[in-house]
């Protein structure tokens, strides 16, 4: 009766023994694939190093543009539609955000417009290899939104003193500077990185408003 209960005992444990060595590797890869702050960091000097090169695609592989520049267009239409701040655009401008404009649709026209040139003057500042410091034809919109990249500077694009990384829930908050050569100036900048599908990815800007207000007081300074 003992040899049955000490042999019952030790096939319980060696059971409860199993199902614990598989719940660990189950669990494992997931803790294998969670974002490192080394990983988060490095996506941002990568995304500089992308800009250097010249390759558009291995930057969009690693910061989300569209995400980003949604959310950019989103605050820009909310300061111009404001009547204290038409006066700071250009008047074909100042009409396509007015609120007689956007009423049919509530801007979604002009938000797409917007989005659309944003996202084509960014990759092509890179893939031209403009954001790199090359010297290349200027590029240039055309139709009514072309005077919002008129004083937007062509000139070298630096990331450079990326520090620690924060984490803030599951991504990593990621700040630096953006050095612009064009123009002299330099950005603090906090990006989010993100895990996405296990690859790093900057997702966001925390800071966007504060640039907003910074490049909104430079482009009025240029105007003046």
């Amino acid at each position: 009766m003992r040899a049955v209960v000490i042999n019952d005992m030790f096939c319980r444990g060696s059971i409860l023994c199993c199902a614990l060595l598989l719940c660990c590797l189950c669990l494992w890869p997931a803790g294998a694939r969670a974002l490192s702050s080394d990983a988060a960091r490095a996506c941002v000097v990568e995304a500089g190093g992308a800009v250097d090169n010249a390759d558009a695609a291995c930057f969009e592989q690693l910061v989300d543009m569209d995400a980003i520049l949604n959310e950019a267009v989103d605050l820009f239409m909310k300061e111009a539609a404001k009547p204290e701040n038409s006066s700071l655009l250009p008047p074909m401008l100042a009409l396509m955000f007015s609120g007689a404009a956007m009423a049919e649709d509530n801007g979604l026209g002009v938000r797409k417009l917007l989005v659309s040139e944003a996202r084509a003057f960014v990759h092509n500042g890179i893939a031209s290899g403009a954001f790199a410091g090359k010297s290349v034809q200027d590029y240039r919109t055309e139709g009514w939104v072309a005077p919002l990249f008129e004083s937007v500077s062509m000139g070298r694009k630096e990331i450079r003193n990326v520090s620690t990384p924060v984490r803030q829930g599951k991504d990593w908050i990621v700040p630096f500077v953006l050095r612009d050569h064009g123009n002299g100036n330099s950005y603090t900048v906090r990006a989010r990185v993100s895990d996405a599908g296990g690859s790093p990815r900057v997702v966001a800007v925390e800071n966007l408003r504060q640039l907003f207000v910074i490049l909104g007081k430079e482009a009025q300074a240029l105007g003046s």
